[in-house]
């Protein structure tokens, strides 16, 4: 049975609009890409999210490169409109324990906040997996396993068409925000100091030895 679709705090959809209650994913593949893979693109409840993300991670190699993206504020957005609207930051080839530890350690702040990304890749294939800042799973794999499997573990079903966060108004937003933009239940915990990205994402960033990957950033510019 399809779980109800539940929104992380950090995104926030106008009442009336409602927000998109699909769980599903589709999957593409894409031969014109090097090397060719499988694109899976999963939306699912935040409340799944905590067993889903770990159980994908764990399909990698022992080693790989973890990525984490903050997405840039409005205010520095417009005062330097040519830049990124994403930084984003690469380690070098860790254990993937290393990653699955911090993504225990930072799971509310990584799942909730909707100003972050996180996952990792294997740069000697097509294998990477990555929640992006609108809680929706990216999964590549040069065959169809072995996400095609865990999504079928998980319960999360193939649809022809899915709809997402991406095709409603929304507003992004850090967990301290949150209270300013709905009530919420215990809204003074999300203004404690470990859940303001401006302290989790330094923090993740330290444990994992992350670097901001320029060529991305000056892609995008």
């Amino acid at each position: 049975m399809v779980s109800e679709y539940v929104l992380p705090l950090g995104l926030h959809v106008d009442a009336g609009v409602g927000a998109p209650c699909d769980e599903g994913y589709e999957v593409q593949w894409r031969d014109e890409d090097d090397p060719p893979h499988y694109f899976f693109h999963a939306q699912v409840s935040v409340l799944r999210l905590e067993r889903l993300l770990p159980a994908a991670l764990r399909a990698l190699p022992r080693f790989c490169h973890a990525v984490l993206e903050v997405r840039r504020s409005d205010a520095e957005m417009e005062s330097d409109p040519d830049s990124p609207a994403v930084d984003r930051f690469v380690s070098e080839l860790l254990p993937r324990g290393d990653m699955l530890a911090v993504l225990e350690r930072y799971s509310f702040a990584l799942l909730h906040d909707g100003m972050v990304g996180f996952g990792a890749y294997d740069p000697g294939s097509a294998l990477e997996v990555f929640l992006d800042d609108h809680k929706l799973l990216s999964l590549f794999a040069p065959s169809m396993e072995p996400f095609e499997q865990m999504l079928a573990a998980h319960r999360v079903p193939h649809r022809r068409e899915l709809h997402t966060m991406l095709d409603v108004d929304h507003e992004h937003h850090t967990l301290p925000a949150v209270p300013d933009r709905c009530r919420v239940p215990r809204a003074r915990a999300l203004q404690r100091q470990r859940l303001d990205v401006r302290w989790f994402a330094p923090a993740i960033r330290r444990r994992l030895g992350m670097q901001p990957e320029r060529l991305y950033q000056d892609d995008d510019s």
